[in-house]
């Protein structure tokens, strides 16, 4: 947890240009401080809710927040039985602390007011992710997930580079294929998680299952062959997998696309764009 400094003993000012670069650069650092705090001392004294300013102390030493206060002061009191408690409120306010996935290895510190940290926390490359294959509990962030398909699940990884067309062959009832590319060591998911197992139907896309997000925008293309010369094709941004898709875009396979063998050529495209 990180706690921003302020106040102090007052110091005479002078003037910036006379102080040192150096001596600049360590008191800027300065400014922050890493401390251990119990978060359940920043709940309400009665709601049991998150503390945010205004915080109120009460007579009888507890805290409340700004709802409970309202609810405890009698309309007809001329006598406060409380008072602004405003350097917990300077506390709350410096307050940053780390993402829940520390303990995966995310090292982001969030402040604690504000939504920086739900929205940090939905997107997380490494908050755990459910498997891919359905009938599987388990749950890993994204860059262990790879090694549990391979060892776990038998997936074969296909090494591929961008700009460069993939060829694979896809069973009818195989729901996905990892992707690695020699490029970057990006791993990605092909797979058909929509199937309509009632009609056969497949609907095919690529998600990034690494831990960390690519720098550049990757798109991929997806053309499925039938061996009776009909060809589908597909072109769509790569998502970063979160658990379930975000996008609704997939090559939907027909069950006459796939031959005697129930198997389907495809050729797998992906490429990067600025």
């Amino acid at each position: 947890m990180r706690i921003k400094r302020c106040g102090g003993n007052k110091r005479k000012k002078s003037d910036p240009s006379s102080v040192p670069i150096e001596k600049m650069e360590l008191e800027a650092a300065a400014e922050w401080t890493t401390a251990r705090l119990k978060l359940h001392i920043l709940r309400c004294g009665l709601c049991n809710g998150r503390l945010t300013p205004p915080v109120y102390q009460f007579e009888k030493g507890f805290v409340a927040c700004h709802k409970c206060q309202k609810a405890l002061t009698p309309s007809s009191s001329s006598t406060p039985v409380y008072i602004r408690n405003h350097s917990l409120e300077k506390v709350i306010e410096s307050l940053s602390i780390p993402c829940s996935h520390s303990t995966h290895g995310c090292n982001e510190y969030l402040p604690y007011l504000g939504s920086s940290i739900a929205n940090h926390e939905k997107d997380c490359s490494y908050a755990p992710r459910r498997c891919f294959v359905k009938e599987c509990a388990f749950k890993a962030p994204n860059g262990a997930l790879v090694q549990h398909l391979t060892a776990e699940h038998r997936i074969k990884i296909h090494n591929f580079s961008y700009d460069v067309p993939l060829r694979v062959s896809i069973g009818r009832h195989e729901s996905l294929l990892v992707l690695r590319a020699s490029n970057d060591g990006v791993d990605f998911v092909l797979l058909d998680y929509f199937g309509d197992s009632s009609k056969h139907y497949n609907n095919f896309s690529v998600v990034c299952c690494s831990q960390s997000r690519p720098s550049k925008k990757i798109f991929s293309k997806l053309v499925a062959r039938s061996d009776k010369g009909g060809e589908l094709s597909l072109k769509a941004p790569v998502e970063q997998w979160n658990g379930f898709f975000r996008t609704t875009v997939f090559l939907v396979v027909p069950p006459y696309f796939y031959d005697r063998d129930g198997k389907i050529d495809m050729e797998v495209y992906m490429y990067v764009e600025d």
